[in-house]
């Protein structure tokens, strides 16, 4: 394969997981629209990950411009991840944690890689029944509780059959994820402090009680634009997304960027919907009285 962007999901919009190095491997399928499901899996160094409880992943990465993910611990360099990049944690070596992501990768930038054949079977050897059969698929033989830890709380009930993916084994207890959908709205913010539901309105008629607080809204993207004497608690010069929101208030939101996040932002079409994680710098600007947020974490909302 070429150098190629990873992404978290099948859209040239998505954020950027990773950027894969030319001659490295993935395991995937096609996911339709030329775009490939795969996994992206290898060992990065324990100091720029922090642990996380964010879904199913384990770690954060918190390096200052990302992190190599390389083959073996000290080996050859497969991808570089993102900052920010939420990894699965798969087992430790010392001071390297091996780990896995999924995302999406564009199809023309792969070339297909033939397994190799394993050994035939000896003669006296007996033929297997279900080629399809994998140690690390399953179904759960009835109802079970999903556990945080062995023998810790319970965070969800599954139900007989729910097919589950195997991710490690230790002693009884077997590491697992299954996937599924539900309603936005029965989801709350897994990060402490995280405000939700918090109107623009709120923020700028009471900016001592919002200043410096994190926030999560939905906003719609216009345009990338250069801090003028308007804007003058952005540095002059500097470039910040344009927005609209938070929606469904049709009021605007300035949103500053780091370098890399905003050679991602200038990638989305205008209009775009995002779903925005931000720190709030200014509650209300002097001049405009719009809010200004730090970005810390946007996905693309799917219309």
């Amino acid at each position: 394969m070429r150098a190629e962007n990873f992404r978290r999901e099948a859209s040239a919009n998505s954020p950027v997981l990773a950027r894969v190095n030319p001659g490295s491997t993935l395991r995937g399928t096609p996911a339709g629209g030329g775009w490939v499901s795969a996994t992206l899996e290898g060992w990065i160094w324990s100091a720029s990950v922090r642990s996380t409880s964010q879904g199913v992943f384990d770690l954060r990465v918190i390096s200052a411009g990302g992190e190599n993910l390389r083959e073996t611990p000290n080996g050859n360099i497969a991808a570089r991840v993102a900052e920010g990049t939420y990894l699965e944690e798969i087992s430790r070596d010392a001071n390297w944690i091996r780990v896995r992501r999924e995302g999406r990768i564009w199809a023309a930038s792969l070339e297909l890689v033939e397994e190799p054949t394993a050994p035939a079977a000896a003669p006296s050897q007996p033929e297997a029944t279900d080629s399809a059969a994998t140690l690390d698929r399953a179904a759960l033989a009835h109802a079970a509780s999903l556990l945080r830890v062995p023998e810790g709380d319970t965070t969800a009930t599954l139900q007989a059959n729910t097919s589950v993916r195997v991710l490690a084994r230790s002693g009884e207890w077997v590491r697992v994820r299954t996937e599924g959908w539900v309603r936005e709205s029965d989801l709350r913010p897994s990060v402490e402090g995280l405000l939700e539901g918090v109107s623009g309105a709120e923020v700028r008629a009471r900016p001592e009680e919002y200043q410096g607080k994190l926030i999560q809204w939905t906003l719609q993207y216009l345009a990338t634009q250069e801090a003028d004497e308007l804007r003058s608690e952005i540095p002059e010069g500097d470039l910040y997304m344009l927005a609209r929101g938070p929606l469904p208030e049709a009021g605007f939101v300035y949103v500053t960027l780091s370098r890399e996040q905003l050679a991602e932002v200038e990638r989305l079409s205008p209009l775009t919907q995002l779903v925005v994680i931000g720190r709030v710098l200014v509650a209300r600007s002097r001049y405009l009285g719009n809010p200004i947020l730090e970005l810390v974490d946007m996905a693309v909302r799917q219309q």
